[in-house]
């Protein structure tokens, strides 16, 4: 009987969900079984109950310094039933983008909320962002406008290159895969 492992996330403009899938497909390749569901898209009535999986993974967007509400929420909801099961947190941040700021991100948006909310990680970890402001951006304008100007002041800082009418994606693909690979190894265990 394969391990079954719940994605839980919440995602503002795709990063966070793509995040998932590609987690979802790495743990899939290590023999165990997945559900992902979008907690901002599911009524709170209709998330999965925990019980049936053996490893549960929480991810969020990060935006103006705040986690998507949803995974705090769902995390608070089933904080007293993670002792029972290998729990990973996530989140996606344009902060986090520069390798040198993932610490920093971690301690600021993972291990505060944690915190907060009362329980503990068995892994966690904080992945890059897109700063999407091509045509197809599922963001709004004003949002553009304020990635732009924070992306201005990276790319001076960080000496990044960022298109300003482009896609930019800033996440660490092998990141993202070796902390699935880490996950499905502590569910197997």
């Amino acid at each position: 009987m394969s391990k079954k492992v719940l994605i839980a996330y919440g995602s503002r403009y795709g990063s966070t969900e793509e995040i998932s899938q590609e987690i979802a497909k790495v743990l899939e390749n290590q023999g165990l079984e997945v559900q992902i569901v979008d907690l901002k898209k599911t009524k709170s009535k209709d998330w999965p109950p925990i019980e049936p999986f053996d490893g549960v993974l929480v991810g969020s967007g990060i935006r103006i310094m705040k986690w998507v509400r949803e995974p705090q929420e769902f995390l608070s909801k089933h904080k007293g039933e993670f002792p029972k099961k290998k729990l990973g947190i996530f989140i996606s941040s344009g902060f986090a983008s520069i390798p040198g700021n993932r610490e920093k991100a971690k301690q600021d948006w993972i291990e505060k909320v944690m915190e907060k909310v009362g329980v503990k990680a068995d892994l966690y970890d904080a992945f890059g962002g897109v700063f999407d402001f091509s045509q197809s951006s599922r963001m709004g304008g004003l949002d553009k406008r304020m990635l732009k100007m924070a992306a201005k002041g990276m790319s001076k800082e960080f000496d990044m290159k960022i298109d300003e009418k482009g896609r930019n994606d800033f996440r660490d693909w092998n990141q993202i895969r070796s902390f699935a690979e880490k996950f499905a190894k502590l569910v197997k265990s």
